[in-house]
C-alpha cells in the first residue's frame, strides 16, 4: 500500500524553533496569503475574537492555543491570526513534517515550528513548550486532536497533552516573582468551499474510477460517485489486510475493518492495558510499543518486516478511522464530499488534488485560566472537557453563521457572548 512517511525508523532529535521575530513577521505579512492561495486554494480569511487573545498578550499571561486540525493548510493559515494580534506564535509540529527538503525545514523553523515525537516521550519538546508559556515568550499553538482529521465541522476527541502542558506551565509561572497566570484560548478553523463542486470533483472521480476499474458512472449523482470510490478503496484495503472483501453497510464495514486490522496487534502489544480514548490514541499507543526496538536495531530483518506490516495496518486504520458515521447522509454540504474524496485519493495515491476556492473562519475562544493542579478522582481531565465544550460551541456557531464570501483578510469581534464556565460559576 501507499503509506505516508509519518512513522520514521530513525533516532529522534528535537528540532527547536527559531526564536527571532523578523522571519515570522515577514512570512505572515508578505508570503502567507500568496502561498495559501497558490498551494491550498485558500482565498480569504475572517478572524473572529482576536481581541481576546490580544487582551491576554497585553496582560502578560502565558498562553496556549489548542486548535482543531481540519485541513493541511491550518498551520500556515494561522499566520492570519498572528497578523490580527501582531504577535508571533510557536507551533508544535509532528517530527515527520520536518522530514522534507532542507528549505522547507528551514522555513518551518523560522515560522516558529518545533518538533514533537508522538511515538515516544519527548522531554525536549515538553520543556520548550512549558518554558515558553511560563516565561510568556510566545503563545504555543498546537493541534489538540493530535492529527489531521479532514473533519470540517466535527471535533475528534482532544488529547490531554494540551491540558498537561498548560498546568505544568501554570505551576511554574505561579512560583515567579511576581506570580503570573497561564490561560488557554481554544481556536477553531472552519472552511467554506466557494466554487463549483461538479467541476472540481468530476475529474478526480474520473481518475479514481479508472484506477479502481469501477466502470462507467453514467446516471450516478455526485454523492453516489463519492460513495462508490470510497467503497472501492475500502475493498482494496480489506483485500490487502484481511484477505477478503467484506459486504454490508459502508460504516459497518469500516468499523469491522478497524477492529479486525488492529485487534491482533492490540492482543500482542497492549493486551494488559486499559483501553485508550479514540482510534488515534489506540494507534499511537501501538506505534509507541512497536517502534523502539526497530529504531535501536534490536530486531532482525524478518521481525522488522513483520513489524512494518503492523505499522502499515495501523496507518490504514488511522486513515479509515477518519470516516465518520453519517458524514454523507442526506444532502451533505460540499465540504463533506470534498473531504471524503480527498481522504480516498490520499489513501490510494498519497497525493491530493487542489480544490478551490475556499474561505476560512478562525475563531478565538475566551481565555480559560489554567489551575496549577488537576482535581484527583476524575476520569476526564476537567480542562480538556472545558476546552472541548468551548471549541464545539465556536464550531457550531461557524456552521450556523457562515460569512459572506471573503476577499483577502478581515478581523471582526467575537460574535458569541462571553462564556461563564460551570467551574467558575459554581464558586
Amino acid at each position: 500500500m501507499v503509506m505516508q512517511e509519518v512513522v520514521i525508523e530513525a533516532p529522534y532529535e528535537f528540532i527547536p524553533a527559531h526564536r527571532g521575530r523578523l522571519w515570522p513577521w515577514f512570512l505572515s505579512n508578505f508570503i502567507a496569503s500568496w502561498y495559501l492561495r497558490k498551494y491550498y486554494g485558500l482565498r480569504g480569511c475572517e478572524v473572529r475574537g482576536s481581541e481576546k487573545l490580544r487582551a491576554s498578550l497585553d496582560a502578560g499571561h502565558g498562553i496556549l492555543l489548542p486548535s482543531n486540525h481540519a485541513r493541511p493548510c491550518d498551520p500556515m493559515a494561522a499566520a492570519w491570526l498572528t497578523m490580527a494580534v501582531d504577535h508571533p506564535f510557536y507551533c508544535m509540529a509532528s517530527r515527520h513534517t520536518f522530514n522534507q527538503v532542507w528549505y522547507e525545514k528551514y522555513l518551518m523553523r523560522r515560522c516558529g515550528a518545533f518538533s514533537i515525537n508522538r511515538e515516544a516521550p519527548d522531554h525536549a519538546s515538553l520543556s520548550f513548550s512549558v518554558e515558553s508559556i511560563a516565561n510568556a515568550d510566545r503563545p504555543i499553538f498546537l493541534f489538540a486532536e493530535g492529527n489531521l482529521t479532514r473533519h470540517n465541522d466535527r471535533l475528534a476527541p482532544l488529547l490531554d497533552g494540551a491540558a498537561s502542558i498548560a498546568r505544568m506551565a501554570a505551576k511554574r509561572r505561579a512560583k515567579q516573582n511576581p506570580p503570573g497566570k497561564v490561560v488557554v484560548h481554544g481556536l477553531i478553523f472552519k472552511y467554506y468551499f466557494r466554487g463549483s463542486l461538479e467541476e472540481t470533483l468530476t475529474p478526480v472521480l474520473d481518475d479514481l474510477d479508472r484506477r479502481m476499474n469501477l466502470g462507467p458512472s453514467d446516471g450516478l449523482s455526485l454523492k453516489e460517485r463519492v460513495l462508490r470510490v470510497t467503497e472501492g478503496q475500502l475493498a482494496n484495503r480489506e483485500r490487502e489486510f484481511l484477505g477478503e472483501v467484506r459486504s454490508g453497510d459502508l460504516q459497518e464495514r469500516i468499523e469491522r475493518f478497524l477492529e479486525d486490522a488492529l485487534g491482533p496487534i492490540d492482543a500482542e502489544w497492549v493486551s494488559d492495558e486499559a483501553p485508550r480514548r479514540g482510534n488515534y490514541h489506540r494507534i499511537q499507543r501501538l506505534r509507541s510499543r512497536i517502534l523502539p526496538d526497530m529504531i535501536d536495531k534490536k530486531v532482525g530483518e524478518e521481525e522488522r518486516a513483520r513489524r512494518w506490516k503492523q505499522l502499515a495496518a495501523c496507518y490504514a486504520a488511522q486513515q479509515w478511522g477518519l470516516y465518520l458515521p453519517g458524514y454523507l447522509d442526506g444532502d451533505p454540504p460540499p465540504e463533506h464530499l470534498i473531504e471524503t474524496v480527498e481522504r480516498t485519493e490520499e489513501d490510494l495515491t498519497d497525493a491530493v488534488t487542489l480544490h478551490a476556492p475556499f474561505d476560512v473562519v478562525i475563531h478565538v475562544g475566551d481565555a480559560i485560566e489554567v489551575p496549577t493542579r488537576r482535581v484527583r478522582g476524575q476520569d476526564e481531565d476537567p480542562l480538556t472537557t472545558e476546552l472541548t465544550a468551548q471549541m464545539q460551541r465556536m464550531l457550531d456557531h461557524a456552521i450556523a453563521h457562515p460569512p459572506e464570501p471573503i476577499r483577502g483578510y478581515r478581523v471582526v469581534a467575537d460574535p458569541l457572548p462571553r462564556e461563564v464556565p460551570e467551574r467558575v460559576a459554581a464558586n
